[in-house]
């Protein structure tokens, strides 16, 4: 396997990984996130949007291999960090725990779009 798609694939596994936290410990992901779900139906809304959402995204790359599956997914997490620049700005939300949440997905993002 060459460097790269070493890297795509680290990118994809981390996806996949968090993905599966949300799907098994949605009460994890939601404190990893500073979310606070509402009831079941949050728990469910953790599950299925930290956690089947993202472990789809991170296995469909890993299993297929393809060079714009791992673009994709690389470019929603630039779009997440993204979302995050915008809020320092508009929200002036400049705590250190976004800051980093900028950073990590910055560093995933380049990981699944490196080539």
């Amino acid at each position: 396997m060459e460097f790269f798609s070493i890297l795509n694939n680290a990118g994809a596994l981390i996806t996949t990984g968090l993905g599966l936290m949300g799907l098994m410990r949605p009460t994890a992901a939601a404190s990893f996130t500073s979310l606070e779900p509402l009831g079941t139906i949050g728990v469910s809304e953790i599950r299925a949007t930290y956690g089947g959402f993202f472990f789809a995204l991170g296995a469909y790359a890993i299993w297929t291999q393809s060079p714009v599956a791992f673009a994709v997914v690389g470019l929603a997490w630039l779009g997440a960090a993204v979302g995050r620049i915008v809020s320092v700005f508009v929200d002036r939300s400049t705590s250190l725990k976004n800051i980093g949440g900028i950073a990590f997905e910055g560093a995933i993002g380049a990981l699944l779009l490196i080539s």
